[in-house]
C-alpha cells in the first residue's frame, strides 16, 4: 500500500508492505523524500505516525479526528540537496486490541514534517479482527446459528452484534452484543442480551424487555489445542453455557 505527496519542491512516497493487517500484526514501511528543486531543503524534523483516524471529523479537516498511537522520529533535522533522495525504514507493532477498519474509521499511516497534530500526508490502513477471533465467530455462525451483522472498534475490545438464529429456543432473545479480546494469550467474552418475555406478574399479560450481562474470560489452555490451533468444541461448549442460561431464564 503506497501513496505519493507532492509538496513543491518535494516529493513524499509513504508505504507500508502489504495490503491489510490484522490486529497484533507487525507493520514494516518506508518513507521516501525526494526534493525537485535546484536549491538545498532543510527541515525541521521527519516523523511517522501510526493514528486512530475518524472519517467524519478527517473529512471536515478537524484535528479531533487524528487521535496518535505510536510515533517513530525518523530524522530530527533533514537536509536534501538538490535532487537528493532519502529513504527512511520504520516498523510499527499493532497492538493485539487495536481498532479495526468499520464504518466509523479505521487506523492510518501518517507523517509530518513540522510539529502538527494532522499529518502532512497519510494513507488508510485496512485492518481486521485477529484471525482467532475471525475463527471463533465463524464457530458461533455456523455451530450456534448465530449471525454477525457488524463488527466495530470498541474501548479495548472488538463490539460484535450478532443475530440470534430464528428458533424457538431463542424467541427470547432480541439481540446480542459480544464484545471479545485475546490479549497476552487470555480470552475474555462479555455478553450483552437483550431478552423479551412476558411479565406473568402483572394484571395484564404484557411484553417486558430486559437486558442481561455474562462475562467469561479464558486461558489459552483451554480454548488452544495442538499448539496454535483452536479447540472448537470448547469455544461451542462455552457459548452454547452462555445460551442455555438465556434460554432458561424467566422474565
Amino acid at each position: 500500500m503506497k501513496g505519493t505527496i507532492i509538496l513543491r519542491p518535494l516529493e513524499y512516497t509513504i508505504e507500508a508492505i502489504g495490503e491489510k493487517w490484522h490486529q497484533g500484526d507487525k507493520l514494516k514501511g518506508s518513507l521516501k523524500v525526494k526534493n525537485q528543486s535546484a536549491e538545498k531543503i532543510e527541515l525541521p524534523l521527519l516523523k511517522v505516525t501510526l493514528y486512530e483516524g475518524h472519517y467524519k471529523k478527517i473529512k471536515a479537516k478537524d484535528a479531533k479526528g487524528w487521535t496518535v498511537v505510536s510515533q517513530n522520529i525518523l530524522a530530527e533535522t533533514l537536509t536534501l540537496n538538490p535532487s537528493e533522495e532519502k529513504d527512511y525504514s520504520f516498523e510499527f507493532k499493532l497492538a493485539e486490541n487495536c481498532s479495526v477498519t468499520d464504518k466509523t474509521g479505521s487506523l492510518y499511516l501518517g507523517f509530518n514534517d513540522k510539529s502538527e497534530i494532522i499529518p502532512t500526508g497519510n494513507i488508510e490502513l485496512v485492518v481486521e479482527p485477529k484471525i482467532l477471533i475471525q475463527q471463533i465467530l465463524q464457530i458461533i455462525e455456523n455451530f450456534l446459528r448465530f449471525k454477525v451483522k457488524e463488527i466495530k472498534s470498541g474501548k479495548g475490545m472488538l463490539e460484535v452484534k450478532l443475530n440470534p438464529p430464528a428458533s424457538r429456543e431463542m424467541s427470547s432473545v432480541d439481540g446480542l452484543v459480544l464484545n471479545i479480546s485475546e490479549i497476552e494469550k487470555n480470552l475474555v467474552f462479555k455478553y450483552f442480551f437483550n431478552l423479551r418475555g412476558l411479565d406473568l406478574a402483572s394484571a395484564t399479560i404484557q411484553v417486558e424487555k430486559k437486558t442481561k450481562e455474562i462475562e467469561q474470560t479464558f486461558t489459552s489452555k483451554q480454548y488452544m489445542i495442538y499448539g496454535d490451533s483452536i479447540n472448537q468444541d470448547f469455544i461451542i461448549e462455552s457459548v452454547q453455557s452462555v445460551l442455555n442460561i438465556v434460554k432458561t431464564k424467566t422474565l
